[in-house]
């Protein structure tokens, strides 16, 4: 393996300043820097709250290449006996959120999963909805999950797709971070939607616990950055922005969305609700590493 040191350094081929992703504000200051060589910089909204880019790596081919390479290479990498990883590492964990989340779409007529990587989520949808199709980048992907766990998967982009039907869900698991356009994307899930169908969205929580304590040590001098793989030269910031409880209800109430419910979780309790000290810590509190809210169009 390929020590930080001998890896190729990643250099964007052009810098763009960005404004808010969420509501336009050019109103920001600087949150964080990060990078091999603090590069790269977060700023936060002053308007909205969101924590993002700018300038940032200017959105075009070169950086969406360097981004997701090893997304990539891994997806190259898969063969058929990586079908048991499947429902073995990920189907278990998306069993226990739609097992949670089938109980605000009433109509259950068929289920569209946004960046569907190795099919695990399609894979736990099975058990409720009659329709299951996947959206992936990835060709490769798209194949093993078909060959794999039986579920269609079209390789376009979200913003390019026509579908023939309506779906009662739509779900988008830590893809919206990586795209230039979430106003957009919403209003693409709208049209998307049944009448009172749902739209659920997985994605970081950039003020958890864990991030707070370890921007505060950022803050103070303490630590020079909040994470130790960004030493790595040729790493790539592919979030594009960091989500906030704050912004993320702000952005939905924007476009034109009624939260039903919000919460932290994690990866082993994705639904927050095994204990009681699950329930204090993501459900209350809401220190989780990662934010779910379940919503529906007005």
């Amino acid at each position: 393996m390929e020590s930080p040191t001998t890896k190729k350094r990643y250099t964007p081929d052009a810098w763009e300043t960005a404004d808010c992703p969420f509501c336009a504000s050019s109103n920001r200051s600087v949150y964080e820097r990060y990078g091999s060589e603090k590069q790269f910089t977060y700023v936060k909204c002053n308007n909205c709250g969101l924590i993002y880019q700018s300038p940032r790596p200017a959105y075009n081919q070169h950086f969406i290449d360097a981004a997701y390479a090893e997304y990539y290479q891994f997806t190259e990498s898969l063969n058929a006996n990586d079908a048991q990883k499947v429902r073995h590492s990920g189907t278990a964990m998306f069993q226990k959120e739609i097992d949670y989340i089938q109980q605000f779409d009433p109509l259950k007529t068929a289920a569209l999963d946004i960046g569907s990587g190795m099919g695990t989520f399609l894979d736990a949808a099975r058990k409720y909805y009659p329709v299951v199709l996947g959206l992936d980048v990835s060709e490769k992907m798209a194949k093993f999950v078909e060959q794999t766990v039986g579920v269609e998967v079209l390789v376009e982009q979200f913003d390019d797709f026509v579908s023939p039907i309506k779906f009662s869900l739509i779900h988008m698991s830590h893809v919206l971070e990586h795209v230039p356009n979430p106003n957009q994307w919403l209003q693409k899930a709208k049209e998307n939607l049944e009448p009172k169908g749902i739209l659920v969205i997985n994605i970081p929580n950039k003020l958890s616990l864990g991030s707070q304590v370890q921007h505060f040590f950022y803050k103070t001098g303490l630590k020079k950055q909040f994470s130790s793989t960004w030493n790595d030269p040729s790493r790539t910031p592919d979030h594009l922005f960091e989500p906030t409880i704050r912004s993320m209800l702000y952005l939905l109430k924007k476009n034109g969305y009624e939260v039903l419910e919000y919460y932290t979780y994690s990866r082993k309790d994705p639904a927050s609700n095994s204990s009681v000290g699950s329930k204090l810590f993501n459900r209350s509190l809401k220190f989780g590493s990662n934010l779910t809210f379940i919503t529906r169009p007005l």
